[in-house]
C-alpha cells in the first residue's frame, strides 16, 4: 500500500499515537503519557471496554482527543481495519506503541502447544502484525515503541515461551529500526518488576513477597507503570530524534546483577 504520508503531515499538526492494549496497566499510562505530550490518541483494547474508555477519559481531560478501538491485534484482518479507521479520523499517525502483552507462568512440561503459540501470536506476532501494517501510514519522523521485558533478556524459567517471545521482540526491533530509517525509529522498553495485574500473577505463582522481590531489586522499590510511560514518552519525543534500534530498560538495577 502506497500513502502519502507528507500529504497526512501537511494536514493536522498534532501527533496521533495508538497504543495497543491501552485499558489497563502500562498500555493505560502510555496512554495518559503520550497525551500530556500532546498526542490524541487511538485505544485499543480486545476485551475490556469499561477500562478502555476509562482510559479515554483520563486522555480527554488533559484535552485531547481520544478513539476506543477494539481489535485483536492478533488478527491481521482487525488490525487493517483498526488503521483504516484512525487515518480517516485523525487524517495522520505518527507513534505505536506495541504494548499488548500476556504472560501466564508454568511449568515447562505442562506447556502444550496451544498455549506456547498463544504467548507467541499475543507477545510477539501481534507487534509484527501492527508494524507491518501500520509503518505506510506513519508520518516521516514518527516513530514505534515496542514493549519488551526484562525477561526477554535474561530468559525465565517459570515462562519460557513469555521470554522466548519477548526477547525475539527485541531482536525484531534492531531489524525493523534498520528496515525503516531514516523515516521512522523504532525503539524498545524493557520493564522489570512493575506494579500491574502481571505482577500479582508472577506473586501469585512464584510465592514470592512484595518484600523479599524488592529486596532483590537495587533502587529498593517496585516500578509504577508510570516509570515505563516515561521511558517511552522519551522515546517518541524529539529529545530521542537520533535515538533508533535500542533497548531501554527499566527495572531498577536489576539487569546490573
Amino acid at each position: 500500500m502506497s500513502v502519502d504520508v507528507s500529504l497526512m503531515e501537511s494536514e493536522n499538526p498534532d501527533r496521533v499515537a495508538i497504543v495497543t492494549g491501552a485499558s489497563t496497566g502500562i498500555g493505560r499510562a502510555v496512554a495518559v503519557e503520550l497525551a500530556s505530550l500532546g498526542c490524541d490518541v487511538v485505544v485499543n483494547f480486545h476485551t475490556s471496554n469499561l477500562q478502555a474508555e476509562q482510559t479515554a477519559e483520563m486522555v480527554r481531560e488533559l484535552g485531547r482527543r481520544a478513539y476506543v478501538y477494539q481489535a485483536d491485534v492478533t488478527k491481521r484482518k482487525q488490525v487493517k481495519a483498526m488503521l483504516e479507521a484512525v487515518v480517516k479520523k485523525f487524517n495522520r499517525l505518527d507513534v505505536l506503541v506495541n504494548n499488548v502483552g500476556f504472560l501466564n507462568q508454568k511449568p515447562f512440561a505442562d506447556i502444550d502447544d496451544q498455549e506456547w503459540q498463544n504467548l507467541i501470536d499475543v507477545n510477539l506476532n501481534s507487534a509484527f502484525i501492527c508494524t507491518q501494517e501500520a509503518v505506510p501510514y506513519i508520518c516521516d519522523g514518527g516513530c514505534i515503541v515496542n514493549v519488551s521485558s526484562i525477561g526477554g533478556q535474561i530468559g525465565g524459567d517459570k515462562a519460557p515461551h513469555y521470554a522466548a517471545a519477548k526477547g525475539a521482540l527485541l531482536t525484531f526491533t534492531k531489524s525493523s529500526a534498520r528496515l525503516f530509517a531514516p523515516r521512522v525509529r523504532v525503539n524498545a522498553v524493557a520493564p522489570g518488576f512493575i506494579r500491574t495485574d502481571m505482577l500479582e500473577h508472577i506473586r501469585e505463582k512464584s510465592g514470592q513477597g512484595e518484600e523479599e522481590i524488592i529486596n532483590s531489586i537495587p533502587m529498593l522499590r517496585l516500578g509504577e507503570t508510570s516509570d515505563v510511560a516515561s521511558g517511552v514518552g522519551f522515546l517518541v519525543s524529539p529529545k530521542a530524534s537520533y535515538i533508533t534500534g535500542h533497548t531501554l530498560d527499566i527495572n531498577g538495577g536489576i539487569s546490573m546483577l
